[in-house]
């Protein structure tokens, strides 16, 4: 008989014990081989790879630069194919450098339909990783929040510094903002923007805009576009006012309010009767794309507020123009003015008279008005008739020697008509010449369409 026939199961199931022990040991020996290996590797690479040289703070800045899947101006997504998730999983260096650089987690993007469980532990994971570092946050979909990105909203509200809604029209109800009462604070935020995903406003009362800002006191600049107030049932009586002492840049309305056809079509009330409950004395940067409210509203906001605003675009409907006392009133309250733009469009079709000429006459009266200004834009979607002679005399008056600030830009445009024998608004030669003597002053001058008629 043979070994293996005379041996008991005792026996056998002791040689079997002693075969797998060698085997294990094997493998601790071949797992350490494979670690050494990997380790002199490591070195190795670290003497071939230049990335590997540099300093570590340089690589953290490379891995900085390195843009998101979208736009440039859009944080990240927390997918694993998009930076910084996808630096994650190049190398054992790559994730280190990754997880020990907080900035590339403080930009998050996402979506605020409901997702599954890993989605809102991995944004707070994201977020996490940032340490203590401000945080920003661009939101998409709808303002009905799933429970998991309002809990996400709560607990890191406090440390937002930009927060970016891209808010979607929903068919079947009205679009509100009414979940912003519930969104925390918003003590560090410095930057808010709301922008609806289509070409529909986006709607809200008042109580809720005026909220949103109540939450936000170190906000410096604000983007309400195309967002639109609705007034409830007890109207405006008990709307409280709101103190801003640090915004700097508020831009309220439709973006591009300069399209004649939308605005002749448009009866909507835009968020900019927000002013009327506003006061802003920190305020230096003013876009409205359709003043709809009062000329004396404004003008208490200006009273109020006393801003020192640099830098006023606004979209005045005509026929409806401002009074000279009204516009003059305002302009001395604007007395570190620099940049002034004005767009007219109109309420009704066909030719209007010229719509600046109130702004154009108060700025040829005194020194006193807007003495700071140096650009001055008009622009129009519409045929307008021009008085040429005032423009004149109001560009030669803001060029003279005793004007503390010389005007250093002017621009009129409008749009490019079909038959230019017919444009109202097209200046006629002989003053094109004394519009191109003030340029020989050093005025710059842009009159016409798209390519400069003077």
């Amino acid at each position: 008989m043979s070994e293996s026939q005379t041996l008991s199961v005792a026996q056998l199931q002791a040689h079997i014990d002693d075969l797998n022990s060698a085997i294990e040991a094997q493998k601790l020996v071949l797992n350490d081989l494979m670690t050494r290996r990997s380790e002199f590797q490591r070195r190795l690479n670290g003497f071939l790879d230049p990335m590997t040289r540099l300093p570590f703070e340089i690589q953290c800045l490379i891995f900085l630069q390195v843009p998101a899947d979208d736009a440039e101006d859009c944080p990240p997504k927390p997918a694993s194919s998009s930076p910084p998730m996808a630096l994650l999983n190049v190398c054992r260096l790559w994730r280190d450098i990754a997880l020990s650089t907080p900035a590339l987690w403080a930009k998050l993007q996402m979506d605020s339909l409901p997702r599954g469980p890993n989605f809102s532990e991995l944004c707070k994971l994201w977020f996490e990783r940032a340490r203590t570092l401000p945080l920003s946050l661009m939101l998409n979909g709808s303002s009905r929040l799933e429970q998991s990105v309002q809990d996400l909203m709560t607990q890191y509200g406090p440390r937002l510094e930009e927060l970016r809604l891209h808010l979607l029209f929903e068919e079947t109800e009205r679009p509100y903002v009414s979940w912003v009462r519930d969104a925390g604070s918003l003590s560090s935020l410095k930057t808010l923007s709301i922008d609806p995903t289509d070409d529909e406003p986006y709607y809200g009362d008042m109580r809720e805009w005026l909220g949103l800002l109540r939450d936000a006191p170190a906000l410096s600049l604000c983007t309400l576009s195309n967002v639109f107030y609705e007034q409830g049932g007890n109207g405006d009586g008990d709307l409280n006012s709101l103190t801003l002492r640090s915004l700097r840049i508020l831009r309220l309305g439709k973006p591009h309010a300069n399209d004649a056809m939308n605005f002749l079509n448009d009866r909507g009330s835009s968020s900019v009767i927000m002013l009327r409950y506003l006061t802003l004395p920190a305020l230096k940067t003013l876009t409205v794309s359709e003043l709809d409210i009062t000329d004396e509203e404004f003008l208490s906001f200006l009273l109020r507020s006393s801003p020192p605003l640099e830098s006023v675009e606004m979209t005045l409907s005509f026929p409806n123009s401002w009074p000279d006392s009204v516009v003059s009133r305002c302009l001395r309250l604007m007395p570190m003015l620099t940049t002034l733009d004005l767009v007219a469009l109109p309420r009704h079709y066909g030719v209007l008279t010229d719509p600046f000429l109130p702004f154009i006459e108060v700025l040829s009266t005194s020194h006193d008005v807007v003495p700071t200004l140096r650009q001055l834009i008009f622009r129009t979607d519409i045929p307008v008739t021009v008085h040429y002679d005032e423009l004149l005399r109001m560009l030669q008056f803001r060029r003279l020697a005793s004007c503390p600030t010389p005007l250093e830009r002017f621009e009129l445009r409008f749009i490019e008509y079909w038959n230019h024998d017919y444009s109202p608004d097209i200046p006629p030669e002989d003053v094109r010449f004394r519009l191109w003597q003030l340029t020989m002053d050093g005025l710059k001058i842009h009159i016409g369409h798209t390519q400069n008629l003077v």
